[in-house]
């Protein structure tokens, strides 16, 4: 029995060795530094534990964003192609509260005050680890880098602002087969 109890902890040591080999890494495509910008468009507020529920409100939002043409609404006012979702108003970093918002890069936002369900959000100027996602599904691509973004942030050299985190996604994107970037702020 004794013998038997060492041969599976034998293996069980090899595979954990294993599983760490294949463990890889995430690592930022680049470090870049932003001046600050303004985005507008809808927003939710949010966590990370309701967005892992069936209540998630991330994805109705993104729906909402382009069956509303919010796009299209802000037209005179978009500075770039293109739409960004970004992540602000953190609570308690990644574990409370934050707002996002579904938006565009704009100009202007006083000629915005008329639309009533659009909100305007600036990005203060940061410097960023920007991480590039695989190359497919885009919405199954964005969740698996956000899931390798969480386990980096964890490492203790690598510090996240929260002041204001944001993925983009270019004009022509594929939604079936697409990339995005994700913008994330660092001390």
């Amino acid at each position: 029995m004794k013998q038997n109890k060492e041969k599976n902890l034998t293996e069980w040591k090899h595979e954990s060795s294993e599983d760490k080999m294949t463990l890889k890494q995430i690592e930022p495509t680049r470090i870049e530094e932003l001046s600050s910008f303004t985005l507008a468009g809808i927003s939710a507020v949010t966590t990370n534990e309701t967005e892992r529920s069936k209540n998630g409100k991330i994805g109705k939002l993104f729906e909402q964003f382009h069956s509303q043409n919010i796009g299209k609404k802000l037209g005179v006012n978009i500075q770039e192609d293109g739409h960004y979702s970004c992540y602000f108003n953190y609570e308690q970093g990644d574990a409370g509260l934050y707002e996002i918002m579904v938006s565009v890069k704009v100009q202007e936002t006083s000629q915005l005050q008329s639309l009533d369900t659009i909100n305007t959000f600036t990005v203060p100027a940061a410097k960023y680890a920007v991480f590039v996602t695989e190359k497919g599904p885009i919405i199954e691509m964005v969740q698996r880098a956000w899931d390798d973004i969480w386990q980096w942030s964890q490492q203790p050299s690598n510090n996240r602002a929260f002041t204001g985190d944001f993925e983009y996604y270019s004009k022509d994107i594929n939604p079936e087969d697409g990339q995005a970037e994700i913008y994330i702020s660092i001390k």
